[in-house]
């Protein structure tokens, strides 16, 4: 597939998630570890935990489950609001796991990369209520060693169990894990089709779910949409919370709309 006909519509992925389970190769990072073959399914949870549900839905309807990183330390949720853990508990109840997702901002040290994930898997366990023991990066740069960070007990996405680390990396570079992902609106490294799922023995796809929508959204459209629901996010919030923003209201959305 071009990369410039990625329309990644709810259809579409369920075109996706049906190959996986035809290959027979699907499991989770537990199951994975020391086996010859697998395929393992992971999001990316970047700006709506309102998508990433949505998404998971999906996967129930196709008795699919897979890993869901959250970040604490994003700008544009908060990922402990009663209403996101509700998701979150939800997510988990119906089979999916539940990740952190682990914003390096700025981070270069690798002993303090280490600890910052460390404490908050710890915060994240506590605040929600369920045992949070698998991690990934959020834009992770060599300088890090992120492939190499260990915690006991814990599993890391990026370990050589899973991923396998390598520079200017092309479709049809040899490794020991293929590594498949939609970063950027776009499809990197190969697309997930049934011929390409069964060419590689380990394979881990990426998936954001901001991405994902019930009609499949090129790029810019997809992004003028995410902003539309976080807006209305926060109208409503605003709504439920502050009487003196009722009595506004009106006027604010009426200045909006003109």
């Amino acid at each position: 597939m071009n990369q410039t006909e990625f329309m990644p519509s709810f259809d579409e992925y369920r075109r996706i998630l049906r190959a996986i389970q035809m290959t027979g190769k699907h499991c989770d990072y537990k199951a994975a570890k020391g086996k010859d073959r697998f395929i393992i399914m992971r999001h990316d949870i970047e700006f709506s935990i309102d998508r990433a549900h949505a998404l998971s839905l999906v996967e129930s309807e196709e008795n699919f489950h897979s890993t869901y990183f959250v970040q604490l330390t994003n700008n544009s949720y908060n990922a402990l609001s009663r209403r996101n853990v509700a998701m979150l508990h939800d997510m988990a109840a119906r089979g999916h796991q539940i990740g952190l997702h682990y914003h390096l901002n700025g981070q270069l040290d690798p002993v303090a990369v280490r600890d910052g994930v460390r404490d908050q898997l710890r915060i994240m366990s506590e605040m929600l209520g369920m045992n949070i023991d698998t991690y990934s990066f959020h834009r992770p740069v060599k300088e890090v060693y992120y492939y190499d960070i260990s915690i006991p007990n814990t599993i890391n996405a990026y370990s050589k169990d899973f991923f396998t680390y390598a520079e200017n990396v092309t479709d049809d570079m040899k490794l020991e894990v293929k590594y498949i992902a939609d970063s950027k609106h776009r499809w990197n490294y190969g697309y997930p089709d049934y011929e390409t799922l069964m060419k590689y023995p380990k394979i881990q796809i990426l998936i954001h779910p901001f991405s994902w929508t019930p009609h499949g959204y090129d790029n810019y459209q997809n992004f003028v949409s995410l902003i539309d629901e976080k807006h209305t996010e926060l109208i409503d919030t605003l709504t439920d919370e502050f009487q003196r923003f009722r009595e506004v209201r009106g006027r604010i959305l009426g200045q909006e709309e003109s």
